[in-house]
């Protein structure tokens, strides 16, 4: 399917009006809208643009969405050192370190700063714990969002208190901008998430380490927005 075959659909599914959810929770109105489209999210296709990821947003909500994991080569200080030594013991009694890291120190002292054309972890004792090459980042972003299409739709409980969608707005993003995800960053819109954990015979459970943005600003991240509908 090209952008026009998409914008096509899109406009079917807008002249539906307001449509049941298919699914019940938070990833109702992505399945909602993949089942009206009768698509897979990863087989949308552009000749242009390569693959274009799809993504569905509730006007009323806003949540954060990861747009990539960095891990490789980034980590300054032994893992499980950083663990033990900024994590804290969670629920299931495990040292644990999952926190979400942005220019101001956060409950365990761990900050973002970019210099010297990368962003640096750090502690508020002054420990370089991760280093990512911009360059990297912005490449590896690219990678995985060359291009977006984002639908939205307001949304409302029925009679019967099943969610019901109206998908009336979709945006066509494309080519990431390397300038503005800079100061995204230094403005604390794009967040880096900390995902890892002790497990019983010591090693380290990493989740990735995530950028994430509120997805009412993905479209920051493009230097060109096409409304679809």
């Amino acid at each position: 399917m090209d952008i026009e075959e998409l914008k096509q659909r899109l406009s079917e599914v807008k002249r539906q009006g307001w449509v049941v959810s298919t699914r019940r929770g938070n990833t109702g109105i992505g399945h909602t809208l993949e089942t009206l489209l009768e698509i897979d999210e990863n087989n949308l296709k552009s000749p242009d643009f390569g693959n274009v990821e799809l993504k569905s947003q509730r006007k009323s909500v806003s949540n954060r969405v990861t747009m990539f994991t960095f891990n490789r080569a980034v980590w300054k200080i032994n893992q499980s050192s950083l663990i033990e030594k900024y994590g804290y013991v969670d629920g299931t009694r495990r040292k644990a370190l999952y926190c979400t890291v942005d220019t101001r120190p956060n409950a365990q002292g761990l900050y973002l700063k970019v210099e010297d054309e990368n962003l640096r972890l750090y502690h508020v004792d002054g420990t370089l714990i991760a280093e990512w090459s911009i360059s990297n980042i912005i490449e590896t972003f690219r990678k995985k969002m060359p291009a977006l299409v984002v639908v939205m739709a307001d949304s409302r409980l029925n009679s019967e208190e099943k969610e019901e969608f109206f998908f009336d707005e979709a945006y066509y993003l494309v080519n990431p901008d390397a300038d503005n995800f800079i100061h995204l960053l230094k403005q604390n819109i794009i967040v880096v998430d900390v995902r890892m954990h002790l497990k019983e015979n010591g090693a380290v459970r990493n989740h990735g380490t995530a950028f994430r943005i509120d997805e009412r600003y993905l479209y920051l991240c493009f230097e060109r927005k096409e409304r679809l509908i």
